[in-house]
């Protein structure tokens, strides 16, 4: 199912467009809306939509300057421009920040209809236009292998999907497959297990505190981090540094 995202700081253009869209009858998930650009920068990497509609009016930061950050790290993002401003510099500097169409408000049931094919019509030609993974292709063993060293190189940062199918030139759906077709793990589980690892080394080496880890491991929090080894371990990074230090004293 195709996830999309609404950026919109009016509440009740958040509501009427997602009514909207539940009328056209789409095989599409709306995601947890954002109320500004860097709400929407930030939602887009936790949530990871495939369309956006996305005002270009908004406080904090606009719809452009979202979108070319975003951008960046999700090359294959379709992002549909919503104004109320009908002015011409508007639409040519959105599409070329990557925009694959722009809408003025109010905008009307067809139009929104026409940019939704417009977006879901491209997502479908890259899938199909991405080749075939066989077992005994040694160039994907190649790049899976150039994936791995970059993840383990940039372990101690906040790395995402986008970031190493970018470094090895890969399309990101494509990439998500390959890399669970060749390693058995999805890539969010994958980069999870080496922080948690390497995190497990840490407590039981070093007198480090667990908000450093934490810190130092690219976990936007201590408490995050805490649940994050938990679901891995079973056990708090605390629990798990006294059973070490005791093994120690036996």
């Amino acid at each position: 199912m195709i996830k999309l995202m609404i950026v919109e700081d009016e509440p009740l253009e958040r509501m009427a467009l997602r009514k909207m869209i539940q009328r056209l009858a789409y095989d599409i998930e709306v995601v947890e809306d954002a109320r500004n650009g860097e709400e929407a920068i930030r939602k887009v990497k936790l949530l990871r939509p495939q369309i956006l509609l996305m005002d270009i009016r908004m406080p904090e930061k606009n719809g452009l300057e979202a979108q070319e950050q975003i951008i960046r790290s999700f090359p294959h993002m379709k992002t549909i421009i919503l104004t109320a401003y009908s002015d011409f510099q508007y639409a040519r500097e959105a599409l070329q920040h990557g925009v694959i169409d722009y809408l003025l408000k109010p905008v009307p049931p067809q139009n929104l209809k026409t940019a939704l094919d417009k977006a879901i019509g491209s997502l479908q030609q890259e899938v199909s236009a991405e080749p075939v993974v066989t077992a005994a292709d040694k160039a994907e063993v190649d790049l899976i292998d150039n994936a791995l060293k970059y993840i383990h190189q940039h372990i101690k940062k906040d790395i995402n999907l986008a970031d190493v199918a970018g470094h090895i030139h890969l399309n990101p759906q494509y990439f998500s497959r390959l890399f669970k077709s060749r390693t058995g793990a999805n890539f969010t589980e994958y980069v999870s297990r080496q922080k948690i690892d390497r995190a497990k080394d840490l407590l039981k080496n070093t007198n480090m505190p667990v908000y450093r880890i934490a810190i130092d491991l690219g976990f936007s929090d201590a408490a995050y981090f805490s649940r994050v080894f938990f679901k891995f371990e079973h056990e708090t990074p605390l629990q798990y540094k006294k059973k070490t230090e005791d093994l120690v004293k036996d």
